[in-house]
């Protein structure tokens, strides 16, 4: 009985996934990434001077079809961040700071085809990311004064043609990546990002 269940099972499945076909693709993602720590609570007399520095992204997308022209797509994919900021408070003590971030990032895209070129299709896409930090390398702070987990949100804009995609987004960050007594200014991420993408199959 057990076999039987296991063999409908299976064929179940299968049929499933030749069904689906039409409506999922999935492929592999790769870019460059800019990324600056925007600091928001800068006491009246300090002076700041951030800069964004260039990084790297590499992963894999889903693309679920719910209708002609509206999709979800799920991404994951490793991203380093490279960023530098110094700060002068009104005491003249001097922070500075430029290190490397290196993070597990998941988003959850909403995906709408807006202009259909024939040749291409050009889309907007929007969506919260999460973000999981797994190495910090800073001159000054440690790995124990961010965050493990960071909310931020995507926005932007691509074309796809053939099987290939290019895009570019800007990600908000939603909550400081640090939270350290001492450095209350405020450390939310700002980063801009470039993709190209191939898609290995699916619609």
């Amino acid at each position: 009985m057990m076999k039987k269940f296991l063999l409908l099972f299976m064929i179940a499945g299968l049929v499933v996934s030749v069904s689906a076909q039409d409506r999922i693709a999935v492929g592999l993602k790769t870019g460059f990434n800019s990324t600056k720590i925007n600091l928001s609570s800068i006491p009246t007399g300090s002076e700041l001077k951030n800069e964004a520095k260039g990084g790297f992204l590499i992963g894999a997308y889903g693309k679920l079809r719910l209708s002609e022209k509206f999709y979800i797509q799920p991404e994951v994919y490793y991203a380093k961040k490279n960023t530098e900021y110094a700060f002068v408070d009104v005491d003249d003590v001097h922070v500075k700071d430029d290190g490397t971030i290196h993070t597990w990032d998941i988003p959850l895209l909403a995906r709408l085809d807006i202009l259909d070129l024939k040749v291409a299709r050009v889309y907007g896409i929007a969506g919260p990311v999460a973000s999981f930090i797994s190495k910090v390398d800073f001159d000054e702070l440690q790995s124990g004064d961010f965050s493990s987990t960071n909310w931020s949100l995507q926005a932007g804009g691509g074309a796809e043609f053939w099987r290939l995609t290019a895009d570019v987004r800007y990600e908000w960050g939603l909550k400081d990546i640090s939270d350290i007594p001492t450095l209350d200014i405020g450390q939310k991420t700002g980063v801009l990002t470039f993709t190209v993408g191939f898609k290995l199959l699916g619609l």
